[in-house]
């Protein structure tokens, strides 16, 4: 029995087919997102398709001359389709793009090709040099596809690298097999059985390729989103159900490890005032600027979030009621002497320049209040009003009932403890 055999010209045939395929599909993804990253591809996957076309051309009686020069003509066009799909990775990975990278490959082979053809040299160099270039092209678009890290999408991309390093060990067979070839054996090249394979395993991997690109970029549409959901939109801070998660983990851990975990509320004074006398776009400005200096002044692994209109939460792991203290008053004493500019605001028709703003802080700890979130929250609350009723720009913690009574085992969590009264 035979082994079956693919026939070039219709895998030829299929993989154009599916080229246009790709090419619809990515035109009407690209209008909703990434135009320019897209339209790489699309032109590459065009510039592929028509260098598939002339190679088919190239093998059939309709073409005027010799075959050799389409052919030549068809893998400088598939090199310049791959160069631009490149081109496409290398802006979905945020790595520089060479403009004329892929010119130069163009220039570099139709060079090459004119020269040897007119020169007759030897048709052993000629294929050489194309599947060299055709090595690099495929070698290049393998090195910028490595991933980085661990994640699902640098996962991602190690696949797609490991399939354009299938293309190239292909491409470096057939090179070693035109070296070591003698002239009967090259004058039938046109006709070896591997370039039907070839031609099949490139086609489908551009397509796999495109199809995980489209995956990594929905994922990080995704995670975007998911990210804009957590933040509020004016100070760029965590918002409350941002604040509600980020608690809800910090606290797991906090409990899991027995390491004390830490709580602020800073609430801006009177900044009702500040609304009534310069005007709403001024306390966004105020409101800006003090989530800003808040955030500067905080330690890694500390988190902020906009815990209400003029209220800011701080969650701070490994932080007890004394360093929980210390905190709170470094934020109180930054605020107090950093003037926020409103200068150039377009509400402001007096000649003020800068508002100086204070804060009042209630701080809280598990080492007193337990980590249940309901406490951290209602704790932080409380003193907070003392520190209000104090006559504000200040701070009240429990740091005192801290020092005058026994420790205390922390009371066990409730579980979905939620941060919303």
């Amino acid at each position: 029995m035979s082994t079956p055999v693919f026939d070039l010209n219709s895998v030829i045939l299929s993989s154009i087919g599916l080229t246009l395929t790709l090419v619809l599909v990515l035109s009407i993804f690209g209008a909703y997102q990434q135009r320019s990253l897209i339209m790489h591809w699309v032109r590459g996957l065009l510039m592929f398709g028509v260098g598939l076309a002339v190679y088919f051309l190239s093998q059939t009686s309709l073409i005027y001359g010799p075959a050799s020069i389409y052919e030549a003509a068809a893998v400088t066009i598939i090199a310049l389709g791959v160069s631009l799909f490149i081109n496409g990775i290398r802006l979905l990975r945020g790595y520089r793009v060479y403009r004329y990278g892929a010119l130069l490959v163009v220039t570099a082979l139709l060079a090459c090709n004119a020269v040897m053809l007119n020169t007759h040299t030897p048709d052993r160099w000629i294929l050489l040099s194309n599947a060299l270039v055709l090595m690099w092209v495929f070698g290049y678009g393998m090195r910028s596809l490595v991933g980085h890290g661990k994640d699902f999408v640098a996962n991602v991309f190690w696949l797609c690298c490991s399939l354009f390093g299938v293309i190239s060990l292909m491409l470096a067979f057939i090179a070693v097999k035109v070296v070591l070839g003698d002239d009967n054996t090259l004058r039938t090249f046109a006709q070896w059985q591997i370039h039907a394979y070839m031609t099949c395993i490139i086609m489908l991997v551009m397509t796999t390729v495109t199809s995980l690109l489209l995956l990594v970029m929905h994922v990080r549409a995704q995670a975007g989103l998911q990210a804009i959901a957590s933040l509020d939109g004016l100070t760029g801070v965590l918002n409350r159900r941002g604040l509600q998660e980020a608690a809800t983990r910090m606290q797991a851990v906090s409990q899991r490890i027995r390491l004390p975990m830490g709580l602020l509320i800073v609430d801006l004074d009177y900044f009702k005032k500040v609304n009534d006398v310069y005007g709403h776009l001024v306390g966004d400005v105020v409101l800006k600027s003090c989530a800003g200096t808040i955030r500067a002044a905080l330690r890694g692994g500390d988190v902020i979030g906009r815990y209400g209109g003029e209220e800011f939460c701080i969650l701070m792991p490994n932080t007890g009621e004394h360093e929980a203290m210390i905190l709170a008053e470094r934020i109180r004493r930054i605020i107090e002497v950093t003037p926020v500019s409103i200068a150039g605001v377009e509400s402001m028709s007096s000649d003020t320049q800068a508002i100086k703003c204070t804060v009042s802080v209630g701080s809280v700890s598990s080492e007193t209040v337990g980590y249940v979130l309901e406490g951290l929250f209602a704790g932080a609350d409380q003193n907070l009003y003392k520190a209000k009723q104090n006559g504000r720009n200040r701070i009240a913690s429990n740091i005192d009932q801290l020092l005058t009574k026994p420790p205390q085992e922390a009371k066990p969590a409730k579980r979905h403890a939620s941060l919303i009264a």
